[in-house]
């Protein structure tokens, strides 16, 4: 299985996103949006939707970890990410906040 993991300049905000350490990043450090572009595994860009995905919830995942759902604008598909170390901490407050109303 082929992974990429390289750096990217967000579509929604701007920031510039360095490459993870551990995994493949596939969302914003600082707005925490994501690009609908790995299909089937993290890493794979196979997707050809390319749509702009919001962080619309966490869920906690044991081991894991706590983990951003995103949902894509375009297709709708839903996806769950890990909350990486450099994650904006405001912005994660934001979505627990949201959706403890």
């Amino acid at each position: 299985m082929f992974h990429i993991n390289e750096p990217f300049t967000c579509k929604k905000c701007g920031a510039q996103v360095p490459p993870q350490k551990k995994t493949c990043r596939n969302h914003c450090t600082n707005c925490l949006f994501s690009l609908h572009v790995d299909d089937t595994d993290p890493g794979d860009r196979a997707s050809k939707c390319h749509g702009l995905m919001e962080p619309i919830g966490l869920e906690y995942k044991g081991k894991k970890g706590y983990q951003i759902i995103h949902r894509c604008g375009t297709c709708g598909k839903i996806r769950l990410n890990m909350v990486a170390e450099d994650d904006n901490q405001e912005e994660i407050v934001k979505i627990n906040f949201r959706n403890s109303l």
